[in-house]
């Protein structure tokens, strides 16, 4: 009778590389933070300047729409502050779009 034996004397296992894995966690960590440091660029004091200046120009267009008579709210089609009351809706002076309504 034939007993079994192992076909090698070693003992078999999965190689793990955890060396290459860490490698590759600090590569990807380091492409993270390169992302974040180009996300940061949208947040400068040049751009919050900007939204600044707009919403200025939009606030002194709108005052001004205001004392021509108009509602001082903006035109969703053509974006002017030239909108009026219809009835119980809004239509714009400029374009002729109305706000939803007819």
């Amino acid at each position: 009778v034939r007993t079994l034996e192992p076909a090698s004397d070693e003992a078999i296992a999965y190689k793990r590389d955890y060396e290459e894995r860490a490698r590759e966690l600090a590569e990807d960590i380091v492409e993270e933070e390169a992302e974040v440091s180009s996300t940061e660029a949208l947040f400068t004091d040049a751009a919050a300047q900007e939204a600044a200046d707009a919403k200025k120009l939009a606030a002194t267009r709108r005052q001004q729409s205001l004392l021509q008579g108009y509602t001082g709210n903006e035109c969703p089609e053509c974006h002017n502050f030239t909108m009026v009351r219809n009835g119980t809706c809004e239509k714009c002076d400029t374009c002729g779009s109305t706000s939803g309504c007819s």
